[in-house]
């Protein structure tokens, strides 16, 4: 196995346990760029010591590489892997939290993109579709927001008549 395998595989990894656990914010992103980094240069220094010593040609002690690599891959995102509620995937499986249906689909959703190139029309739901929103709910705050800052601003005009 060379190296671009092994970086697909890491790929591949990272992308798994973002679907299967999708209740992380930005800091799961910065996790997950600096986890291929770190990943990119032991598969470098990897694929260096194998042609090194030519264990490419020992298909078994290969297979074994291949297997302890990809162990070590899902270690390092199960155990440091962050998550909104503070709790790591590994803690969530060994409490019987096992991604449901619903977590995968939400999972997915982050990776979609919308290719309905229709006109747009805001009371479209479809025009939401990789955003958690209720259609109601934000024009409540919407019309919230203007109406406070309304207030404020009628407050602060002082009309003096003459």
């Amino acid at each position: 196995m060379n190296g671009w395998q092994r970086f697909s595989i890491l790929l591949l990894c990272c992308f798994v346990v973002m679907v299967c656990y999708p209740n992380f914010d930005a800091a799961g992103w910065t996790f997950i760029g600096i986890l291929i980094a770190m990943w990119t240069g032991a598969i470098m220094i990897l694929s260096i010591i194998s042609n090194i010593f030519g264990l490419y040609r020992l298909e078994t002690l290969n297979k074994l590489i291949c297997l302890v690599f990809i162990c070590a891959v899902f270690y390092t995102l199960l155990w440091y892997f962050p998550q909104e509620d503070k709790v790591t995937p590994i803690n969530k499986i060994k409490y019987g939290e096992i991604p449901s249906k619903a977590d995968i689909e939400k999972g997915l959703k982050r990776f979609k993109f919308n290719f309905d190139f229709v006109r747009r029309n805001a009371r479209r739901s479809e025009n939401f579709i990789n955003q958690d929103m209720d259609g109601d709910k934000v024009k409540k705050e919407i019309k919230k927001t203007v109406s406070k800052k309304t207030d404020e601003l009628i407050d602060s005009i002082q009309i003096e008549v003459e």
